[in-house]
């Protein structure tokens, strides 16, 4: 198994067929096959099943595949790190990012790359907390700003910072005053949550008052945008920190109310591989991020309980 067939394979499974790869490859589809044929040799199951409409993988396929993400994507950060131990840093980032986190850095983060590295190529993905780890765990990424993420041995996460959870919707909805609802008020009231699961999030830290709020939700959904809609059309509220809609409620579009018996957290990590080491332009965007975090909450943009990480841990 080399890396040209991994290449191929990769390539054919993400374009559905040999053609579509040929065009995506720019070669001639015998020479992909050729790659293709000498990789299944080496297995006692074909990777593909061949249809009509192009090549399905098997179970072996949708194994390998994973794998072979993840090999790649190695390999691309080991050449570029070792072509950035001569100087300026070169190579692509990946990073994903939880809706308030990319609203609360993500424009000064893209700008930073822009202005001051051009040698960087940065991704920026916003996604559910859930997706976002998924995401990493299959190296589709490199770094993960995520609420609450899925303990597993192949992520490091460290909490960053805790963040009082409000309610947040039209004044109709919500009651048009400013004192405190509790979560047996709440629990009464139309409000959508954010899918919980591998591609959801959880909102919360405290996992008994989220399978509550799972129970009597009108609405869930993995799609922020929907969230938006829903409070902004005046259909019910959403559980959230005084960060997120940050802009409606400065403008009074819509209003909050703190949540009281109990109180609601969450917490933000830095999610990160613990079974590689990150390259050095991983390292820089890492610093940057934090950098960027710390100057919002400085600034008071950025509302948190408390901040977790140690002060050593920030960078200066």
């Amino acid at each position: 198994m080399d890396l040209r067939q991994l290449q191929t394979f990769v390539a054919i499974y993400e374009s559905g067929g040999i053609s579509r790869a040929a065009e995506r490859e720019r070669t001639a589809p015998s020479v992909l096959s050729h790659h293709l044929a000498n990789l299944e040799g080496q297995f006692p199951k074909p990777l593909f099943i061949r249809n009509p409409r192009g090549l399905l993988p098997t179970e072996y396929g949708e194994r390998l595949h994973a794998h072979a993400v993840q090999i790649l994507r190695a390999v691309q950060l080991a050449r570029e790190d070792m072509h950035n131990m001569s100087g300026e840093i070169h190579g692509q980032v990946a990073i994903g990012m939880a809706y308030t986190a990319l609203h609360g850095i993500g424009k000064q983060l893209m700008r930073t790359v822009l202005d001051d590295y051009p040698g960087l190529s940065l991704m920026v993905s916003e996604t559910l907390s859930g997706s976002t780890i998924t995401q990493l765990m299959e190296a589709h990424i490199d770094l993960a700003l995520a609420y609450n993420p899925t303990q597993d041995a192949r992520i490091k996460a460290t909490a960053l910072l805790e963040e009082r959870m409000i309610c947040i919707g039209k004044k109709e909805i919500i009651g048009d005053t400013a004192a405190p609802i509790t979560v047996k008020a709440l629990l009464d009231l139309p409000f959508v949550l954010p899918r919980r699961g591998t591609m959801g999030r959880s909102i919360m830290d405290d996992p008994r008052l989220q399978k509550q709020f799972e129970q009597r939700a009108k609405l869930q959904t993995d799609n922020v945008n929907a969230v938006n809609l829903f409070v902004e059309e005046g259909l019910g509220c959403v559980i959230g920190s005084k960060s997120y809609l940050r802009e409606q409620l400065k403008a009074g579009e819509v209003v909050y109310r703190d949540i009281v018996k109990p109180e609601m957290l969450r917490t933000l990590y830095l999610c990160e591989h613990s079974d590689k080491p990150p390259s050095r332009a991983v390292e820089l965007i890492r610093e940057i991020v934090l950098r960027l975090i710390a100057a919002e909450v400085k600034a008071g943009n950025w509302a948190c309980e408390r901040v977790l990480l140690e002060p050593a841990g920030w960078p200066n």
